[in-house]
């Protein structure tokens, strides 16, 4: 007898993170009544969510810019290359702004969502003279400062976490070879003027992250924004490892059945003879 042998080889991507950290979010999750049934990395939840196969194909870069941190995937010929997460993220801006301009955190996050700028280019003549009101702390008097003096605090930091990654794909030998260019995600993507700042830091097209519409039936309209694609990713992957389970567990219970009516019917036919 003859026996041919093959071998069988894959390239993985793992990804590793401190066990500390993962059982941080295990316990807060724990704390609000929930249990993890599984954890996924964030740029690859929001890549999900927000990617097309012809960016998975072609090479697309997702930077999802979160609170605390920034991550970053790459896709090309449809799988992931590369990932990295970067210690910079949305909560950075909201610290430059209180203390560059002596505020209180609430008020500085407020300042930030409403009309923080990180291109000066992207505004208009009117729009850098627009003056913004800015609460003062210990009690003290508001102030009015100008648009263009809160660009001139965010716009430097911009370019710095968008440096980094820019850094990372080059470093990693992916710089020029995404088609699909650079796609933004996470709260710290809707920044006014990050889409303009990021095009000239990564000398690519870029533009913001919308989960697609045809993955999320009735819920796109409640959805359709890159501070949800993360959370969307999550569900839209958890929905499809339930349908797998009840597909398979289908193809058992089939199997099971055409087992037993195969006995069935041998009883049947030699039950006498035995």
């Amino acid at each position: 007898m003859l026996t041919v042998c093959r071998r069988s080889s894959s390239l993985i991507h793992i990804v590793t993170s401190p066990v500390t950290a993962r059982q941080n979010v295990i316990n807060s999750v724990n704390r609000a009544g929930l249990v993890v049934g599984e954890m996924v990395l964030e740029q690859l939840a929001a890549a999900e969510a927000t990617l097309t196969d012809d960016d998975k194909e072609f090479g697309a870069a997702l930077v999802d810019i979160g609170a605390e941190t920034t991550g970053l995937i790459i896709y090309q010929r449809g799988a992931v290359q590369h990932t990295a997460v970067f210690a910079l993220g949305g909560s950075h801006f909201t610290n430059d702004i209180a203390f560059g301009l002596r505020t209180p955190i609430p008020e500085a996050d407020k300042i930030k969502r409403n009309v923080g700028c990180a291109c000066g280019l992207s505004l208009s003549e009117a729009e850098r003279s627009e003056l913004v009101e800015v609460p003062s702390v210990g009690g003290r008097p508001p102030r009015q400062l100008s648009r263009q003096i809160l660009c001139d605090i965010l716009q430097p930091r911009a370019e710095e976490v968008l440096s980094h990654v820019a850094d990372e794909i080059r470093e990693a030998g992916w710089e020029g070879q995404l088609s699909s260019g650079v796609v933004l995600t996470g709260g710290g993507s809707l920044l006014d003027g990050m889409v303009e700042i990021a095009e000239q830091v990564f000398d690519a097209p870029v533009r913001l992250g919308y989960p697609e519409r045809d993955r999320f039936g009735g819920l796109v309209e409640d959805i359709q924004n890159p501070a949800w694609a993360a959370a969307s990713g999550l569900c839209l992957m958890a929905q499809r490892a339930k349908s797998a389970e009840m597909r398979a567990s289908m193809a058992r219970a089939q199997a099971g059945g055409s087992l037993g009516a195969l006995v069935s019917k041998f009883r049947n036919r030699f039950g006498g003879i035995f």
